[in-house]
């Protein structure tokens, strides 16, 4: 037979099924535990819920007129405005209209108490439980504080207001220190010459006597960055400027509003901006055309007086045409300088629409310069009448020019008009976003099974003892007999008399593994030297005895004539599967007060005799050591077809080694899943240097799948049903 690869899978798919079915008690109670916890999850966790509001933002329709052409290359509008939107300047301007510095909140009792609160129903408190106290609010209480006034060393710290008769309260600092005594309705402050200058505005309080609230007074930082962490902004599609907002929290209302008052906020905030760029803009063209006008009263009067003086001059064509240049030249000149004057308001000097701008102008210029090189070199009379008529010409232009775009933006600053508007107003949703039954109870499902899984798995890969015979078989050089299912409860307790399985339950899976380990001796037996079969535990806990009983009357089955000796003098229990007291046996015999034939029971079973321990004797070693039990195993040897010892585990005392150098079969029984490898490898070490060969080992205690197949690999077989 050619040995399977090492590294093939012991199990495949078939194990592991049968691991999992092994451990389904495991994994559904895991389940279980999983769902019962969501389920409190459900019951106790805060509901959040979600205000939602949309904004557009159009993208172009400036209110500067050219300057946004010019803007074509910059950011995206949904972009920047989404910044702005959860910007600390916008949302410190919401957080101080709406009051969100303060915040009040009852006192609930630890794990159940908001549960149970928001469970009540009614405009009356809830009764306090049996269990509870009346520190706590169990539902129904209310306090609305208008205002509260605290230093900075107290922002952002717990304060706590106690309740008492008649809307009277006490606040306390997070020492327990009284800060201040009031009434609902009023203004209090604390005493002159008190450490904290507090001052407290309460608008409505209902609650017990003695219910707690915690009230803090939040910096702005903290409430601007609390908004921002519960802000959400998204552009619905790119490029499209509809901006989705969206915002929670645990009071629908208060979230409704502040999202409202956030949206407003930034359409009030946008066209203040816009304003404002124009208010600039207008500054800038006021402060110039005082200039500008005095520039062109000064070229029409030198115009004038050179007329006056000299007399009319007629230009000719090409003069003309150089003149009409340089008057378009310096017109442009004019427009480039003070659209870079207003660039340099928005962006700084390295800003590529800045170096465009500035390497227009600079080429503008340098055409300037050569037409006047080309103007110096007409006549005199022409030259001068040139320059002056373009230096009006000019002025006058400009002058208009800038005069009109002031007026535009007087009334651009009067009028403006905000590129934002809402779409959608602020709206909360009727249900809680978080949590949701749906996602909760899935999550406890997916991590349910995943953990009951995994700790199948580590259960099982974390069992100290062997549990594979091909693993056992490869590691100590042995064959594996049989590997024996895990069966029903074996041991005697109390006073109860033990069945033999093979006797009452002669279809179970562990009686059939027995058979086939019957087989398996039997053919050992052909060769060995004597009929006599030892079976010893490599610990205490191995099943010996019920491998040796089941093992016995399996053979007595099979028509041979069989002996089942208990040799354990130590704790032997097998009497009690056939009488109901401890009875002389085989401690008796080697010490020769009760005859062999007197201490055997003959009718055992069918075939099968029995030869108890005994009274336990304080010197059992010794006696097994004897030269009386030598000649006891030979007499039975000849007398029975097998006789079947169970002794007591090899490597707690040396009594297995005793016997087992009489047999010709010495056969180790091996828990599964409790004995590790290095204990059953130690036992034969331990019984091979006592000079006891061992021809074969016994895996007990196998888990059993009703898949068929053990997890270690056994195939099983299921009689049909007798009906």
């Amino acid at each position: 037979m050619t040995p399977p690869p090492e590294n093939e899978d012991e199990l495949g798919l078939g194990g592991y099924l049968a691991i999992l079915l092994e451990r389904r008690q495991v994994i559904a109670t895991t389940l279980a535990l999983a769902l019962v916890v969501g389920g409190l999850y459900l019951l106790m966790a805060t509901p959040i819920y979600r205000a939602n509001a949309v904004l557009r933002i159009e993208q172009k329709g400036g209110s500067l007129g050219q300057l946004d052409e010019l803007l074509s290359d910059a950011p995206s509008v949904a972009a920047t405005e989404m910044e702005v939107l959860n910007s600390r300047a916008l949302l410190g301007r919401v957080a101080d209209t709406l009051r969100l510095g303060v915040s009040a909140d009852p006192r609930y009792f630890p794990v159940l108490g908001a549960a149970l609160a928001r469970a009540h129903e009614g405009p009356d408190l809830a009764p306090v439980p049996w269990w509870g106290r009346d520190a706590y609010a169990w539902g129904g209480e209310r306090l609305q504080v208008e205002r509260l006034n605290v230093p900075e060393a107290l922002e952002d710290l717990p304060l706590t207001l106690v309740a008492e008769a008649s809307g009277a309260y006490t606040l306390l600092a997070p020492d327990a220190v009284e800060l201040l005594h009031g009434k609902a309705g009023t203004v209090a402050t604390t005493p002159p010459g008190a450490a904290h200058e507090v001052e407290l505005n309460v608008t409505e309080l209902r609650a017990r006597p003695g219910t707690r609230f915690r009230v803090i007074r939040h910096s702005r930082a903290a409430v601007v960055e609390m908004l921002q962490r519960m802000l959400r902004l998204s552009e619905k599609g790119v490029g499209t400027g509809v901006l989705n907002l969206t915002l929670e929290g645990p009071d629908p209302r208060v979230a409704t509003e502040t999202l409202k008052a956030i949206a407003e906020a930034y359409v009030l905030s946008n066209v203040e901006r816009r304003s404002e760029e124009a208010g600039r803009t207008l500054t800038f063209l006021d402060s110039q055309l005082p200039g500008l006008r005095q520039g062109l009263d000064q070229a029409e009067a030198a115009l004038r007086d050179y007329r006056m003086g000299k007399g009319s001059v007629d230009l000719g064509m090409e003069v003309q045409a150089l003149l009409n240049r340089s008057v378009e030249l310096e017109k442009s000149i004019s427009e480039l300088s003070l659209e870079r004057s207003e660039l340099r308001q928005r962006f700084t000097q390295h800003h590529p629409l800045l170096v465009a701008t500035g390497s227009k102008l600079a080429r503008l210029r340098a055409e300037r310069t050569e037409l006047t090189t080309q103007l110096k070199g007409m006549p005199s009379a022409e030259l001068v009448s040139a320059q002056l008529t373009r230096d009006v010409k000019v002025a006058n232009e400009l002058y208009l020019q800038l005069n009109n775009k002031a007026q535009e933006y007087r009334v651009l600053k009067s009028s403006t008009i905000t590129n934002a508007r809402i779409i959608d107003a602020s709206v909360a949703r009727r249900l809680p976003v978080r949590p949701t039954k749906p996602d909760v109870l899935a999550v406890s499902l997916v991590l349910g099974l995943a953990l009951g899984v995994a700790f199948a798995f580590t259960k099982q890969a974390l069992q100290p003892g062997v549990t594979n015979p091909a693993a056992l078989e490869k590691a100590l050089a042995k064959p594996v007999f049989a590997s024996l299912p895990l069966g029903p409860d074996r041991s005697p307790r109390g006073g109860a008399r033990p069945s033999i399985l093979a006797r009452v339950r002669p279809r179970d899976r562990t009686t059939e593994s027995v058979r086939g380990l019957r087989t398996r001796l039997q053919l050992a037996l052909k060769d060995a030297p004597t009929p006599v079969v030892a079976l010893t535990g490599t610990s205490p806990g191995a099943g010996t005895s019920f491998v040796a009983l089941n093992l016995a009357w399996a053979l007595a089955e099979s028509g041979r004539r069989v002996l089942l000796v208990d040799a354990n003098l130590r704790e032997g229990w097998l009497h009690r599967c056939f009488r109901d007291t401890r009875a002389p046996g085989l401690s008796e015999v080697l010490r020769g007060t009760l005859p062999l034939e007197q201490a055997v029971l003959d009718e055992a079973g069918p075939r099968l005799a029995f030869l108890g321990s005994g009274e336990l004797p304080p010197d059992p070693a010794e006696l097994l050591s004897s030269d009386r039990f030598t000649a006891l195993v030979a007499h039975l040897a000849g007398r029975y077809d097998v006789v079947v010892f169970d002794t007591p585990s090899i490597l707690a005392v040396t009594d297995a080694a005793l016997v087992s150098r009489h047999a010709g079969v010495s056969l180790a029984v091996v828990r599964s899943g409790v004995h590790p490898l290095r204990e059953v490898a130690a036992a034969l070490h331990q019984l091979e240097q006592n000079g006891v060969p061992v021809q074969g080992v016994v895996l007990n205690g196998v888990p059993r799948s009703r898949s068929g197949r053990a997890v270690s690999g056994i195939y099983q077989y299921d009689y049909p049903s007798e009906s």
